[in-house]
């Protein structure tokens, strides 16, 4: 099995090590990680090629002649301040000039958006904590379902993982072990496992974040089997 997948957000904290997991999966051909600016720890790798964008909403004919032929994305570019531009903005113009690439596609194409634990949906509904940012993640998350509506080749999946933790920090693991089984909390590692296992293999429209906890776990531990088997 080969899969070619694109991936945006790559120099944060959750892409870039989405981009590690990637680049460590068999299945996984080729990385073409969409960035504002060069990756000079990437250089050499040939798995991977850094597509600079300065403007994500404009794509140019010999980008998207890059793009072309992707099974998948993960859309990792999100942050906790709820950026209308880069929450809606940003990942319907990815959609609208990708498409354009589809039209003699017969595949599927699996894009699969990171949001959050705590996102509403609901416009009208009153929220005391974190409003705004919320209300704008849930408009990012019906926008790019309503896309996927309106283009049978386009699969849209949304990911909501909890707070994201780093492995072997002292608050990270406390957490996990506090709170963790609830999926409340997830470590880095064991989240993009888990992205990049969905965007190849598919999963439910919504992935919740207990959901996510249990299948990265899985996953790692699995991988961690698979490595003592051959060693």
């Amino acid at each position: 099995m080969t899969f070619k997948i694109l991936l945006s957000g790559v120099t944060g904290r959750i892409g870039s090590q989405v981009l590690h997991q990637a680049l460590r999966n068999p299945s996984v051909s080729s990385v073409i990680a969409l960035s504002r600016r060069a990756i000079p720890d990437l250089e050499g790798c040939k798995k991977v090629e850094v597509v600079l964008l300065d403007d994500f909403t404009r794509y140019s004919d010999e980008v998207l002649s890059k793009l072309s032929g992707a099974d998948g994305c993960i859309w990792c570019m999100t942050t906790t301040a709820g950026d209308s531009m880069l929450e809606l903005e940003y990942p319907k113009a990815f959609a609208d000039a990708f498409a354009s690439t589809m039209v003699n596609d017969t595949k599927r194409f699996r894009y699969l958006h990171i949001s959050g634990a705590m996102v509403e949906r609901d416009q009208t509904r009153t929220l005391w904590l974190k409003s705004s940012m919320r209300k704008i993640k849930g408009q990012g998350e019906l926008q790019m379902i309503d896309f996927s509506r309106n283009n049978e080749r386009w699969e849209t999946i949304i990911a909501r993982p909890g707070m994201v933790v780093q492995r072997g920090s002292l608050v990270g693991e406390a957490s996990m072990m506090v709170a963790g089984s609830s999926g409340s909390f997830i470590r880095f590692d064991e989240l993009a496992v888990a992205l990049v296992d969905v965007v190849i293999n598919g999963s439910d429209e919504l992935l919740l974040p207990q959901v996510l906890l249990e299948r990265g776990q899985r996953l790692m531990r699995d991988a961690g089997e698979n490595q003592r088997q051959f060693t």
